[in-house]
């Protein structure tokens, strides 16, 4: 039997590394009402699906190549300790959807025998506390939709990518030692957390989910940290503990990613995120932050504030939080900040300063926000904010490439309001703002190659969109009876696409003028701008002009030129 083995694990290596014209073979029994692994399988098989049947206990059979066994929604719940032990190339294992939590302990040993096991989805087993621990070394290792409630001694060292998502976990704790562990993703969204998790001290972790979880419940950052030194005292049994072991472990944190969306947060967690300087992307929408309170203090004097720096921060997401200012210490932090989403908030922006006011009399903490002050800010997404106006230089000193103001009713827009930006700005929003065209005053933009300006009551484009290089325009559900025809003509070499259902289009006089233009712009037609009317949920785009065709199919938004 031994003798045997060998022999085939031979030939799976012959055939991978010297070329041999036989394919991986792949075998699929899914949905098959199987209640045991078929005989007489093909030695050769390199991926077996065996999912939705009703292999409730599995043992041995022998597939010496095989690399990949996908079991999941079997109801099993008896794994043998020797079914994997003629799998010696096994490398991912789907378990998932099955009641490995009946025979845990049968299971595990199992399970643990797969020393070359690179994967393993064992979510949906109905696990529960402790389960983790007794699994072996896993690369990858979801855990997700089972029962843990508590994960307080993490040792899988070896584990790079950790799914404990949809569970109902309320803490995580890793005890101190001195190994390095290789988890790079964890994943604990869609839990009951009410701490931040206590990880690794050494560890190379780059992306750590915490979505939708009960983070900032507490009264306040220091509460909460307090709290989690505490809870780590009492998980490991520690008699002696330095005065911030969570902070302390924190600041070695490779983190880039954090998601902390949909949690209860109302402060936002200043000096616990600043120490992770290589943080480069945090979304922190959909929380309970209304004003962010700078109350870092000096260290030396508790009566002076502290300057934090976000050293490699570039992507911030705050939306849906109710912010009514940002303060200028907290803009100041940003030193890095290239995209920042504020939609759905209340913030006004600051604009240019009066020279009657002086600078030392504005209060830019609580009568707008200095958006002027993020030099790198580079995308910008300000809609629906309930904007009363938007003053002159309200982005002068950012670096901004799109801006997106939609869905701010009857908002009032200076005419210097883009100075600063207007040479910059590739992409600008301001849809839905219930705007006329006396209102809408834009400055010549020589970089503009996208503009929507749908959802108004709009019937003229401002002629300054002349000089901007357009690909992309959106009239859409405005009053237009006719197109600019000076405007097209002028932005026809780079135009693509325009937008242009919901308008009281003059047809027969628009359609004309378009296709005269189509033949006298550019040598093939149907390489011409695509006018989508998008009526019925229908995309509608005008290619070729055929001739026994007539321009009053065009007026039917029911029919669809080919």
């Amino acid at each position: 039997k031994y003798t045997w083995s060998v022999a085939f694990i031979l030939l799976c290596m012959f055939e991978k590394y010297f070329n041999l014209q036989w394919q991986p073979l792949s075998c699929s029994w899914n949905n098959q009402n199987l209640s045991s692994v078929p005989l007489d399988l093909d030695v050769r098989l390199r991926r077996l699906d065996l999912s939705n049947n009703f292999i409730t206990q599995l043992h041995a059979f022998a597939l010496p190549c095989l690399e990949e066994l996908d079991l999941s929604g079997n109801q099993m719940d008896l794994i043998s300790e020797a079914a994997f032990g003629n799998l010696a190339r096994l490398e991912h294992l789907n378990l998932s959807r099955n009641r490995l939590s009946v025979s845990l302990g049968s299971n595990s040993k199992a399970l643990r025998s797969l020393g070359g096991l690179r994967s393993l989805d064992i979510s949906m087993n109905g696990l529960s506390n402790g389960a983790a621990e007794l699994l072996s070394i896993r690369k990858s290792l979801n855990l997700a939709r089972n029962n843990l409630a508590f994960i307080c001694d993490f040792t899988l060292h070896q584990v790079k990518y950790l799914n404990l998502s949809r569970n109902s976990v309320e803490f995580f704790v890793t005890p101190e030692d001195a190994v390095l562990y290789s988890l790079e993703v964890l994943d604990l969204s869609h839990n009951k957390l009410l701490y931040f998790p206590v990880l690794p001290k050494m560890n190379r972790l780059k992306y750590l989910h915490l979505q939708n979880n009960l983070l900032g419940a507490l009264d306040s950052e220091a509460v909460m940290v307090t709290e989690v030194n505490s809870l780590y005292q009492d998980a490991v049994n520690e008699t002696t503990l330095q005065k911030n072991y969570f902070h302390a472990n924190w600041r070695l944190m490779p983190l880039v990613y954090i998601d902390l969306s949909f949690n209860r947060f109302a402060s936002f967690p200043l000096e616990t995120l600043s120490l992770l300087n290589s943080l480069e992307t945090l979304n922190f929408s959909h929380n309970c932050l209304q004003n962010i309170n700078w109350d870092v203090r000096n260290y030396s004097d508790p009566r002076q504030v502290r300057q934090i720096i976000f050293h490699s921060l570039k992507h911030l997401d705050l939306q849906g939080n109710g912010l009514t200012r940002l303060p200028l210490l907290f803009l100041k932090a940003l030193t890095q900040i290239e995209t920042l989403n504020l939609q759905d908030n209340s913030l006004q922006p600051c604009g240019m300063l009066s020279g009657s006011l002086p600078k030392d009399r504005i209060d830019f903490d609580h009568f707008c926000t200095a958006f002027g002050k993020l030099k790198t800010l580079k995308h910008l997404n300000l809609g629906e904010n309930n904007i009363k106006i938007l003053p002159p230089n309200a982005f002068q000193g950012t670096s901004l490439v799109s801006l997106n103001l939609a869905r701010n009713l009857h908002m009032l827009i200076h005419e210097m309001a883009l100075e600063g930006v207007q040479t910059t700005l590739q992409s600008l929003i301001v849809s839905g703002i219930n705007i006329n065209s006396s209102g809408l005053s834009l400055p010549c933009m020589p970089a503009l190659t996208e503009i929507n300006i749908s959802n108004n009551k709009l019937n003229a484009t401002p002629s300054s969109l002349g000089c901007s290089p357009l690909k992309v325009i959106d009239v859409r559900n405005n009053d237009f009876t006719t197109l600019n025809y000076s405007l097209v003509e002028v932005v026809s070499t780079n135009l693509t696409t325009v937008y242009i259902s919901g308008n009281r289009f003059n047809c027969f006089t628009w359609y004309s003028h378009l296709a005269s233009l189509v033949h006298q712009t550019l040598p093939e037609p149907q390489a011409f701008v695509k006018i989508l009317l998008d009526y019925s949920s229908q995309t509608w785009s005008i290619k070729t002009r055929q001739k026994n065709q007539q321009h009053s199919e065009l007026c039917c938004s029911w029919f669809k030129w080919n």
